[in-house]
């Protein structure tokens, strides 16, 4: 019984060490190695002009101040550019999120041809005096490190990027959806 109790008690520990050890991962431009979401997306069927405007629409709806965001809005060159920011947490000792962390800051871009459109988050960065790109939040050299606080920021970055980048395929893809009105 003794036995039993120890390897129970020894599996529950592992259980959650797993989950607070930062299972999330940000991804990262394998030629530099700094923090970026890239990808493609085939939308058949509609122009760049039509992606465009979707694009915009997305953006006013996913940001709560989208005037903010937008640094440049290209219709004939096919181009969105914007600069962002999201507001991160602390755990305390007792596990609780903060509203102390900071922010993080980044760049979206997004990119319209004909049947598909390009998206690029990159210039992620933990907003300091210095540049200090969110990868650094894994590297436990650091003299500042804090294992609770930097995984806890690293799942926070990678929820809010995987957040934004499957939402924003998906109404791309989508778009609005149509309401019927029948009376």
């Amino acid at each position: 019984m003794k036995t039993t109790y120890k390897v129970m008690t020894v599996l529950l520990v592992m259980i959650l060490v797993s989950f607070t050890n930062g299972s999330n991962q940000i991804s990262t431009d394998p030629d530099t190695g700094l923090a970026m979401y890239k990808e493609v997306i085939s939308v058949p069927g509609l122009k760049a002009g039509d992606l465009y405007d979707r694009g915009i629409k997305w953006v006013n709806k996913f940001y709560v101040n989208p005037t903010g965001v937008l640094q440049k809005q290209d219709k004939e060159g096919g181009l969105i550019d914007g600069k962002a920011r999201f507001k991160l947490k602390v755990p305390d000792k007792k596990g609780n999120l903060q509203n102390t962390g900071g922010f993080v800051a980044y760049q979206i871009a997004m990119e319209f041809k004909d049947e598909k459109f390009r998206y690029i988050v990159d210039h992620i960065r933990w907003e300091q005096n210095s540049y200090y790109d969110v990868t650094k939040w894994s590297d436990s050299t650091q003299t500042n490190y804090d294992k609770l606080v930097f995984n806890s920021y690293i799942d926070q970055t990678a929820e809010y990027f995987e957040k934004l980048t499957s939402e924003l395929a998906t109404y791309m893809k989508v778009g609005e959806p149509v309401k019927k009105d029948d009376w």
